[in-house]
């Protein structure tokens, strides 16, 4: 599959449309073309489609050789970066990739793994536009429809035209002539078809939205059922430690799972809600010692950065320490998503939801979803003001680790309202409750992360025992945590205000007024 720089693509749903424009091309030019040309390409991302929605494509073109494969990233400038041949297999975090190609995908991937999306097969054809003297004009790349692996449709065939330098003219002309012969411009990466080829919308939104005017309890069924989707879609990832934001997806489901159950819970049958909220929670306490390690992990390196002694060699064994406890708790939280327990969970929570997101229509089902959103909203959001505006200097930990849960509960609830005639106000709010909890975060892991240096260094030192150095440098991480979380408090005061000065002018009534309607 021959790339088109410097040109255009074209593409076609009708699979004679490339033919009839390369015949309407030949009337006007001679057009030699090359014998055809088997390739298999495969279409990398990360799962939420970081690469797609950066107007990215990176692809891992198989060698003819079987000598492994060409990686190629169209940028969204219109350069093309290649390397290779490359003999790794994937998932591969960014820090795997080659030289080459890492300042421009590391930025926006950060840590998550690019796996393979869509793999094709198919044959392409080069080949020439002529002019009246004989000379190429303009080069072609013509790509009949390929198979997608594992998938029903067909990626559509495609046209490319790249003119030679010089006869610009000439490749406007015939663009021109493909355009009239049914083609309409594509990317070259092909990408963007391709994944519509395999059956991925990559521009469909994951958010779970409340459907206003079906019964409460079928609807609070059908976002629960969201939500478990999506915990569902981490498992394998997380099992497999493909990169830690799996573990963070499936942590977020939970949590909307569980505030959903609080919150919403009573529209539901009293025994589910008894059975499912305890399961929810200890599936959550699964999670928290290998997320809470991840954290660590991945900020001890700007936590560690110009340490007194600036010696790198002090806080290895902290390293080395963090990581064995990291694999034991990652072992430790696969079994339990492997148990038999788990499935259970996942198999009667599923099948009780289905039962309960169907709705034949039939009046009498109870109050609806936007009666009931709307006053639970309300009440969140007085929740949140109320203690909030308690917060001194002088309340203790607990009291902004409490706060910080009641915030993330009524940004769930403001999720899960559908769109309104005035969205913006359900952004502002949402901005400013994530600005508070950004504060209250920093407040919290802070102090998770100090208490874990604590218990580490009596580890360390009751060990094989680590060096003075060591547990020095340790000391001096731990005070810079201490800061932070100082710092953090000292922010809340000032992000709390300009919340709640946004909630004086009741952008959550607005928000749900569209709903009440």
């Amino acid at each position: 599959m021959k790339g088109v720089d410097g040109g255009q693509f074209w593409s076609g749903l009708e699979p004679s449309a490339v033919p009839a424009a390369l015949t309407a091309l030949a009337v006007d030019h001679a057009v030699a073309m090359d014998r055809p040309v088997a390739w298999r390409r495969t279409w990398l991302d990360s799962i939420d489609l970081r690469l797609y929605r950066s107007g990215m494509a990176l692809t891992a073109v198989e060698g003819a050789d079987g000598d492994g494969s060409v990686l190629e990233l169209s940028c969204p400038d219109g350069v093309t970066v290649r390397a290779g041949p490359d003999m790794l297999g994937w998932p591969r975090v960014p820090a795997r990739l080659p030289d080459g190609l890492r300042p421009h995908l590391e930025p926006v991937l950060g840590v998550r793994a690019l796996l393979p999306m869509v793999e094709a097969s198919g044959t392409s054809v080069t080949g020439r536009l002529l002019d009246d003297e004989g000379k190429t004009v303009v080069r072609l790349v013509h790509e009949r429809p390929a198979t997608i692996t594992g998938g029903r449709e067909q990626l559509p065939g495609g046209l490319g035209l790249v003119p030679l330098r010089g006869y610009d003219a000439a490749g406007e002309r015939a663009a021109r002539i493909a355009h009239r012969a049914g083609l309409v411009p594509d990317t070259p990466s092909r990408y963007p078809a391709a994944l519509r080829a395999a059956g991925i919308d990559p521009d469909a939104s994951s958010r779970a939205v409340m459907e206003p005017g079906l019964p409460a309890r079928a609807a609070v069924a059908r976002v629960l059922l969201s939500f478990l989707g999506q915990l569902e879609a981490a498992v394998d990832g997380t099992v497999s430690d493909v990169d830690i934001e799996f573990l963070h997806d499936l942590r977020v489901a939970v949590r909307r799972s569980r505030s959903a159950v609080k919150l919403l819970g009573d529209v539901l049958p009293p025994g589910l809600v008894a059975w499912a909220a305890p399961q929810l929670r200890l599936l959550g306490e699964l999670t928290t010692p290998a997320r809470d390690l991840d954290v660590l992990l991945q900020e001890l390196p700007s936590l560690t950065a110009g340490l007194t002694g600036d010696r790198r060699e002090d806080v290895e064994p902290l390293v080395l320490h963090l990581a064995g406890l990291r694999a034991d708790e990652q072992r430790r939280l696969a079994a339990g998503l492997r148990s038999p327990r788990f499935e259970r969970f996942r198999a009667r929570w599923r099948a009780s939801l289905l039962a309960l997101a169907t709705w034949d229509g039939q009046p009498g089902a109870g109050p609806t979803a936007a009666e009931v959103v709307v006053e639970r909203l309300d009440r969140a959001h007085r929740r949140v003001l109320r203690r909030g505006s308690r917060i001194t200097d002088a309340s203790p930990a607990q009291d902004l680790h409490d706060l910080r849960k009641r915030t993330k509960e009524l940004r769930y609830l403001l999720e899960v309202l559908p769109t309104t005639t005035d969205p913006a106000d359900a952004r502002v709010v949402i901005k400013e409750l994530k600005a508070v909890q950004d504060v209250l975060g920093t407040f919290q892991d802070s102090e998770t992360q100090r208490d874990t240096l604590h218990s580490l260094a009596t580890e360390l030192m009751s060990g094989d025992g680590a060096s003075a150095r060591t547990i020095f440098a340790m000391g001096e991480i731990a005070a810079r945590l201490q800061e932070d979380q100082d710092t953090s408090r000292g922010e809340f005061a000032a992000v709390f205000e300009r919340f709640s000065r946004r909630s004086a002018q009741r952008p959550t009534a607005r928000a749900t007024a569209g709903v009440a309607r």
